[in-house]
This record gives structure tokens, sequence and C-alpha cells, in this order.
């Protein structure tokens, strides 16, 4: 008999107890056989819930964990430490989570059939279906990691963060690369003002990973806990600025552009956001601030404009110029609607003043007037 695998899935947690209790009773019950070993690394250094005391106690006869279990101000570096923590002898990671969940006990079996097929030979990330968003066709799908993406979405290869499982020394350079500016900005205002997009992470394994190949699984093997985004998730993401961060995956991709780490230009697909686009989540967030605000704020503004820079990474010129079109629609219809508050906010100001001007008194409250009035 060869080498065992060695396979570990990685969490990094924070105060999510109870999800995370139920994220390990999965993977405690997968099956386990003679070709591989399964590791559980967690990562925990904010937490004030109660985790801290559990993973002090956490073992099981069928999975090794290891945990990194030590408080720590910077809550952005759990993501790093957990990397840190993974053995170096480890063959594959799978990131995972502390609120989704392996969906049967067959799954961790599954992914060894697949490791040891021969589509797996020189791959080095393997996407895995989130349930709700497989068709559970079983099939497999192999291309260079920026084709794929190129064809079915960057965000939807490489966004969730459930769906990743990566070859070991990869996965820590790419955790390493995407962490490392937190170092020195710990605040999550930092993250705004350095341009910290929310996808540091994909923007890490497609640099580590883009000319290698990858692999698109349809398995329904993996799934968040929660049916849509819960309050206590909302809330987190509010936080750490999302809405504005978002902005900045346009950033981390001219950046590869920039270095020579990309060469090829992106078509369409590659701005997919779930059954959406990346634009039409940017000009969502512009819109919901303008109606609220009544105007973009300067910060905004750039935004718009950062919109704007998309047309330099798109591949075809039928789809630029369709991207074109469309960003101008939305800038128009932008300074459009500025104008008419205007008009409305000066209408109103002349309205006001109208209004003081009649209120004002033109005579005194007494009838007769201090000289005696109208009778002299």
């Amino acid at each position: 008999m060869g080498k065992k695998l060695k396979i570990a899935i990685a969490i990094p947690t924070y105060n999510r107890l109870e999800k995370l209790k139920f994220a390990l009773s999965k993977i405690e019950a997968q099956e386990i056989d003679d070709r591989f070993e399964l590791y559980c690394v967690i990562s925990n250094i904010a937490s004030t819930d109660g985790t801290t005391e559990f993973l002090n106690q956490l073992s099981h006869k069928n999975i090794n964990y290891v945990t990194w279990n030590k408080p720590e101000e910077n809550i952005y570096l759990n993501w790093r430490r957990c990397s840190e923590a993974i053995p170096d002898d480890i063959d594959w990671v799978w990131f995972h989570g502390d609120d989704d969940f392996l969906t049967n006990d067959q799954v961790i079996k599954g992914l060894v059939n697949i490791i040891e097929h021969e589509a797996c030979i020189e791959t080095s990330l393997i996407h895995i279906s989130q349930a709700r968003r497989s068709r559970n066709t079983s099939r497999i799908f192999k291309e260079n990691l920026f084709d794929l993406c190129n064809k079915l979405g960057y965000h939807e290869i490489l966004g969730w963060m459930s769906s990743l499982v990566v070859r070991c020394n990869q996965f820590k350079c790419a955790i390493d690369w995407s962490t490392t500016p937190y170092e020195k900005h710990p605040d999550p205002k930092e993250a705004l003002e350095f341009k910290f997009s929310v996808y540091r992470h994909s923007a890490g394994f497609l640099r580590v990973c883009t000319h290698d190949y990858a692999l698109f699984v349809d398995e329904p093997w993996v799934e968040p806990q929660d049916e849509q985004q819960s309050e206590e998730s909302i809330a987190r993401w509010a936080e750490s600025y999302h809405g504005d961060r978002y902005f900045y995956v346009i950033d981390d991709l001219l950046a590869m552009y920039d270095e020579g780490i990309l060469h090829k230009k992106c078509r369409l697909n590659f701005f997919r956001y779930l059954n959406y686009s990346f634009w039409d989540r940017y000009a969502t967030f512009l819109i919901q601030q303008l109606v609220h605000n009544g105007f973009l704020s300067e910060l905004n503004k750039e935004h718009l404009n950062r919109l704007h820079k998309i047309s330099e990474l798109l591949e075809n010129p039928r789809e630029n110029k369709m991207f074109l079109q469309w960003y101008t629609l939305l800038g128009m219809q932008i300074t459009q609607y500025e104008k008419v508050l205007q008009e409305a906010t000066n209408s109103k100001n002349q309205l006001v003043a109208q209004f003081d001007l009649t209120n004002s008194p033109s005579y005194t409250l007494q009838i007769l007037d201090e000289q005696g009035g109208i009778f002299e």
C-alpha cells in the first residue's frame, strides 16, 4: 500500500460556537478508509462565546484535530493563523466556513476518489459545488484556472471559501499573500483606506494557481447552514465595509495584469456574481446610496469611476461595447437624478424663503399704532 493521503479541513472560527459544533458533527460523521487520514484544523483568536473552552477539550478517534486557540487583538489574522496551523505534510486542504457543513458521510471518500483520478494530475485546485447551486450531475470539468474562471465566473469558482480544496503549499501561499496587509492594518477603516477587497483570498488563489489546472466538480457536497445570509453575518459585513470593498476586486485584477501574472483578458462570464454580474451589484450599491443620501459621496464617485475600468479587462470588443453603453447610461441616470434632486432642493429653498417672507408680520399686533393710527 502506498503513502496515505493527508487531507485537512481548515476552519477559521469566530463567535459561532453552535454552528461550529454542527459543522464538526458532519466532519466527525465522515467514513474513513485506509487510503487517507483526515485532519481538522481550527483557528480561534477572538471568540467570546465559549469557543475557546470547547476547543480545549476537542478530540475524536477518527479525526486528527489541530487547533490554534490563542487570543489576539487583530481578528483579521484568523485565516492566517489557520493556515499556519496546518501541518506541512498535509497533501490537500479543504477551506471550510464555520457556518457551513458537509452534506453526507461519503463526502471525503468522494473527494479522495477525485484526487486519485487521473484528472487530478497537475491539478492544484478543486472547486466543489455549493449543494443548492449544483445540478447534481457528478460531472468534472478540467481547465486552466483562469480559463475556468472565464467560463464560469471568478467569484463563482474562487469566491465561496467552502467550495475550495487546494494543494497544501498553494493554499498556504495564497492565504499568506491575502492576509499579510492585515498585520500592519488591523482596523476595518484601514482595509477601506488601503483598498483591501472583500475577495483578497480569491485574488490570492488566482495569483498562485492561475497557470495550473483546476477542477470544477458538480457534486452537492457542501452547504451553508443558513438558507439566507443571517443578520449576524450581515452585521459583520457592515462593520467591515464589505459594500465598499467589493469595488476593489477590480483593483485586485488590474494589479495582476500590471504585475504580469495575468495576460489573457476576461469574458463577460468572468464577472458573474451568483445569478447577476459584479457590475449589477456595483450599480445596485451606488443607486441605493444615491437614493438614501440624495447624492453620491466622494468615495462613491470613486467607485463609479473605478467601475469604468472593467472595460480595460474585457477581451471581446462587442462585450466591451455593450458594457460601455450600460456604464454610460448608468452615469447619465445618476447625473439626471442628482440634477432633479438639486432642482427640487432649489425649489424647496425658494418656497421656504417665500414662506418666511409671507409669514413675516405686516402690522403690529395692536390695532392702533403708536401715534393713533389712521385717525390723525
